[in-house]
């Protein structure tokens, strides 16, 4: 059975943009690194241990956790469990250590070198890099990571106080990273470097469309029947892949509005009710609100709907429902 490890290592291979190269002439050395990347995320997958990942902990911690009596005002508060986040970010981190390590190599590079395609960086600096990297949790496995990675090809040479670091395999993949990484600095450079998408590599912001092309066609159907719903709307969908739809409501009027939807149509009611989870928090936006027959107190930093694996009647449903809330 997958762990939640698994998990996240698929969610690192589903979120990889299809391959296309920015243009023909560093199309191989894009594709390399591309290959490479998607190498390391495929053997993560089959042996987690192998590349340092250790699922166990989190397993076995959550597994207990599921047997312990559960609290009346459990999940009503603005609370995390710091060992189960403690365990979660270890794991968690330990996949995205390669593709942050390639990362801060490029980002510090000052060229290649054209003959061989090696990666240029001054040793002070490839030393900064290393310490940065000591930062993550379970940092003790460090060694052991670049140790994998030299016995899969990575080549990692000092001369005169610069390194050099190419692959005996992918002899122009470091020509892809030093694309990726010498991107216009943006909020969306990172997220075009894991997502390995050259072709957006340097533009300002991602398409939806491009999105969609890593999503199953089923989810990216559903994109599309909610995009043409709204057209013309003042309404702004944030699009998660492969969480759901999401989209806020306003705070205002709920009372109002629960009290009318309760009496037209009780099953879109619950569905309305449903999103506004109970929460015992201190937050200045906590506030009693009436939802038919029942009194809740609902939290605004946490009002928002949420619908994992929506079908056909989901989507229409919570349409409805936004239009009516929203009078249009």
């Amino acid at each position: 059975m997958p762990t939640h490890a698994h998990r996240s290592i698929k969610h690192c291979l589903d979120m990889l943009a299809p391959f296309e190269a920015s243009d023909k002439q560093l199309e191989q050395g894009q594709l390399e690194f591309y290959q490479f990347m998607l190498s390391i995320y495929q053997g993560m997958y089959r042996n987690p241990e192998e590349y340092m990942v250790f699922p166990g902990p989190y397993e076995d911690y959550t597994a207990k956790a599921k047997d312990k009596p559960k609290e009346s005002t459990e999940g009503k508060r603005h609370s995390n469990d710091s060992r189960e986040s403690t365990l979660r970010n270890t794991f968690q981190q330990a996949i995205q250590f390669y593709a942050l390590y390639f990362y801060n190599l490029g980002i510090e590079s000052t060229g290649l070198v054209e003959s061989s395609g090696a990666l240029i960086i001054p040793k002070i600096t490839y030393d900064n890099v290393l310490t940065k990297m000591n930062r993550f949790h379970d940092s003790k496995n460090n060694a052991k990571r670049y140790e994998l990675l030299s016995s899969q090809g990575l080549q990692v040479n000092e001369i005169n106080d610069v390194v050099y670091i190419s692959h005996s395999s992918y002899k122009k993949a470091m020509q892809g990273l030093q694309y990726l990484t010498k991107a216009p600095d943006s909020k969306y450079r990172l997220m075009n470097y894991l997502r390995l998408d050259y072709k957006n590599a340097y533009s300002p912001v991602p398409a939806v469309d491009d999105i969609k092309k890593t999503l199953p066609s089923r989810y990216a159907e559903i994109i599309n029947k909610l995009e043409a719903s709204l057209a013309g709307m003042k309404v702004k969908a944030k699009i998660k892949p492969l969480r759901g739809i999401v989209s806020d409501f306003e705070f205002q009027n709920i009372n109002d509005f629960a009290g009318s939807l309760y009496k037209e149509d009780y099953s879109l009611f619950k569905l309305f009710a449903n999103q506004l989870p109970e929460r015992l928090c201190k937050c200045p936006s906590n506030r009693r609100v009436r939802l038919g027959e029942e009194t809740r107190r609902i939290c605004g930093l946490s009002n928002r709907t949420e619908t994992v694996n929506p079908n056909d009647s989901d989507i229409e449903n919570s349409i409805y429902i936004m239009k009516k809330f929203r009078n249009i």
